[in-house]
């Protein structure tokens, strides 16, 4: 499998993986990752949220390798579906 398509596989599950949030928990988890570096807006959507820390996290994936990605994807299945 290609990095690029592992990306992607990538970019699904996290989303399956935020989306089970309400939004003060995506918020939370927003605040974590951003440490509130970013002015966070107020009147920002979950899924504005969402988009942007997938974009962001997107970043630092992209460095990892294939085994990395594939094992990454493989946690996020698990946390998806224990949940």
């Amino acid at each position: 499998m290609k990095k690029k398509d592992l990306l992607q596989d990538w970019e699904i599950v996290q989303q399956e993986y935020y989306q089970q949030f309400n939004r003060s928990a995506v918020e939370e988890r927003y605040n974590d990752w951003f440490e509130e570096s970013v002015g966070f807006d107020k009147h920002m959507n979950k899924d504005e949220m969402i988009e942007e820390l997938i974009e962001d996290e997107l970043e630092y994936r992209k460095d990892d390798t294939i085994e990395e990605l594939k094992e990454t994807i493989s946690y996020i299945e698990k946390l998806n579906f224990n949940n």
